[in-house]
């Protein structure tokens, strides 16, 4: 009876084992959903441990989005993509967005606007703009 009881608490405890593994993904958050900040004339987005926050943003047409480099090393603010039309010159290169400073941008078109940290590959953003209703 021991004998059996030794084995059916070795079987239970490899069970548990197993069951607690979960599966072999990594087990990663969704991005947060943007910040709506429609009707605000000017927007803050900050460059802060190598993040952009907020990370997406939706605003209207005309606002102005102003990036500011909250971190003690150098960032820059371009488009993600070459083809991507902003509808006027956009970014910032490191010599101009470095620690403290802050670059602005005003968003005259409806779309989705990419951006990026190339300087920290994995730290870029969106802008999403709409007409207003």
């Amino acid at each position: 009876m021991t004998r059996a009881l030794a084995v059916v608490a070795l079987v239970a405890c490899a069970l548990v084992g197993v069951a607690s593994c979960g599966t072999s993904k990594p087990k990663v958050a969704p991005p947060p959903p943007p910040s709506d900040l429609r009707g605000h004339r000017q927007v803050a987005i900050d460059a802060v441990l190598d993040q952009f926050s907020p990370a997406a943003v939706i605003v209207d047409v005309g606002t102005t989005v102003t990036w500011t480099n909250k971190d003690a090393v150098a960032h820059n603010v371009e488009k993600s993509a070459d083809a991507l039309d902003f509808g006027a010159k956009f970014g910032a290169d490191a010599g101009v967005f470095g620690p403290g400073q802050s670059y602005s941008f005003t968003f005259t078109k409806a779309g989705t606007f990419f951006y990026t940290c190339t300087v920290h590959t994995l730290m870029s953003g969106n802008v999403q703009v709409v007409a207003k209703a």
